[in-house]
């Protein structure tokens, strides 16, 4: 893997660091809710929930990025960016294909 510059590393631990805070804040105020929301199953949440401040530092301190991308599918993300249902009825449609997404590692 070719060496990463600093700025770069810089933005992806800022970007991980950012994302399980956001975690945890998500899980801390809605267990299944930010369970459904993050596409984490109940092992994963409850490992979350028990990283201290430290190590969410040092687990953000990766050089790679921690969080997954759901939308790794061509047709489903550009079906996601037509507006043809438009407001609350888009984010519906969003959140039931995202739900239906299989997010386990292959």
């Amino acid at each position: 893997m070719p060496n990463l510059d600093s700025a770069l590393l810089n933005d992806i631990r800022e970007v991980n660091l950012s994302y399980l805070m956001l975690a945890q804040r998500l899980l801390r105020e809605n267990l299944a809710a930010g369970m459904f929301r993050l596409g984490f199953d109940a092992d994963v949440a409850e490992t979350i929930l028990k990283l201290s401040p430290a190590q969410l530092v040092r687990l953000a301190g990766s050089n790679s990025v921690i969080c997954g991308f759901r939308l790794n599918d061509g047709q489903l993300l550009s079906s996601l960016t037509h507006e043809v249902l438009g407001g609350v009825l888009q984010q519906a449609h969003s959140t039931i294909l995202l739900s239906q997404r299989d997010t386990s590692p292959a």
